[in-house]
């Protein structure tokens, strides 16, 4: 499956920019490798849709902003309107998994009704942010696997009435969810997962310029340390690293996008030095900048020898 590469393009606040599904019916699956996204990892992002998500084969390891968990196929997870996570594979061959981003309007219906203020509003607000579910678990985990896959079978066919069949079943997790949800967790005081997003958004915002750690814990209102120890602790990297990486992935996008040259890409991605730039790009993609753009785009190469 590993080929198609895929980003997750984010705004200035580091919220996913991707509509998923239709005005009519927002709701969208996905049946991918994670090794098809740039550096083989989907990197933390967030969005107002709930997701869903199951690993098909292999190995993935989930970081979110107060929690980490490692999966194996049949184990899954949820998250919560807004919540900032990243998955990444933990071996180099397969992470196939089927997920489904949806809008929770399409289980609470029109704002202000009964199912909107008693039931997803204080959820999203109050309930918890992630619930991982794996086969046998003492939380219904089996039955929230076969519940996705049917939903994910659903959507997938397209038929007559499936919008009815997947809310139904949406409906049907949503109430597993909500019976097994700490609703003690105030969502809204995670000040580590405010101070990542802060973060986040910041280096998307000025990843072309010269930064130093100092201006990024600035932006977040923390001191250097506190900044270094949260992307310790919730991307188990240094800012530093995290931000080159971010730099690349960018830099893949114009590759495969742009008819810039080589030097110009890396000049507007905060890499002044070209040598540096090509150096950074093979040891975090696996290749340089020119093979990369001749194996996924039919543009004619440029003159740069990198």
């Amino acid at each position: 499956m590993p080929e198609i590469i895929y980003t997750v393009p984010k705004d200035e606040k580091g919220k996913e920019l991707v509509t998923h599904g239709t005005s009519l019916f927002p709701c969208e699956i996905y049946d991918r490798d994670v090794h098809q996204y740039i550096t083989n990892e989907i990197p933390p992002h967030w969005h107002h849709d709930m997701e869903l998500f199951l690993l098909i084969e292999g190995s993935a390891h989930l970081s979110f902003a107060d929690a980490e968990y490692d999966l194996k196929p049949g184990e899954g997870f949820f998250a919560n309107s807004g919540v900032l996570h990243g998955i990444s594979c933990l071996s180099g061959d397969v992470c196939h998994y089927h997920s489904m981003v949806f809008d929770p309007i399409i289980l609470s219906g029109a704002s202000g009704s009964a199912y909107d203020l008693l039931y997803l509003r204080p959820f999203m607000e109050h309930g918890s942010p992630v619930r991982i579910f794996r086969p046998h678990d003492n939380m219904k985990g089996d039955v929230l696997a076969d519940l996705f896959s049917s939903a994910f079978d659903a959507c997938a066919s397209g038929a007559d009435g499936y919008e009815f069949v997947v809310r139904n079943l949406l409906s049907q997790i949503f109430l597993i969810l909500k019976e097994f949800s700490d609703y003690k967790n105030d969502r809204k005081n995670s000040q580590q997962e405010l101070r990542m997003k802060q973060m986040l958004s910041w280096l998307d915002e000025h990843y072309m310029e010269e930064i130093s750690v100092s201006q990024l814990a600035d932006a977040a209102g923390i001191c250097v340390r506190e900044c270094q120890r949260s992307f310790a602790n919730i991307l188990h990297t240094t800012p530093i690293r995290y931000l080159n990486r971010r730099r690349i992935t960018i830099a893949a996008g114009f590759l495969v996008s742009t008819d810039m040259s080589i030097s110009e890409i890396g000049l507007c991605c905060g890499f002044d030095n070209p040598s540096y730039f090509t150096k950074q790009f093979k040891e975090i993609i696996g290749m340089t900048p020119k093979v990369y753009r001749k194996k996924y785009n039919s543009e004619p190469d440029d003159d740069s020898p990198n």
